[in-house]
């Protein structure tokens, strides 16, 4: 014998079931890199070529540079200096000046 209730209820409790058994929210895995937003680093690539940059930001695995002397004088007329990013994955080595040492 049907029950006119049963199909209902059913699927409310397979809705439920699904809900409650469903994906939870992925927290992104946050890198940590030795070095952090503000410090001087000098960076040498696989080629063996090397570059000092300010770090300025870090996304993901990308770190921006910049130079301090582009920001230094007067900022009437003067143009912001180009954005350069660095992805971090390629780089080979990093040295900080001693006086940043930890």
């Amino acid at each position: 014998m049907r029950h006119p209730w049963s199909v209902p209820a059913l699927l409310a409790l397979v809705a439920l079931a699904g809900y409650f058994a469903g994906a939870h929210p992925v927290a992104a895995q946050s890198d940590t890199w030795p070095f952090s937003a503000g410090e001087t680093v000098t960076l040498e690539f696989a080629d063996g070529a090397t570059r000092q940059c300010r770090v300025e930001e870090i996304k993901g695995g990308f770190a921006r540079c910049g130079n301090p002397a582009d920001r230094q004088g007067s900022t009437i007329g003067r143009r912001e200096p180009p954005e350069s990013w660095v992805n971090i994955a390629v780089v080979k080595g990093l040295t900080r000046p001693m006086t940043q040492l930890r």
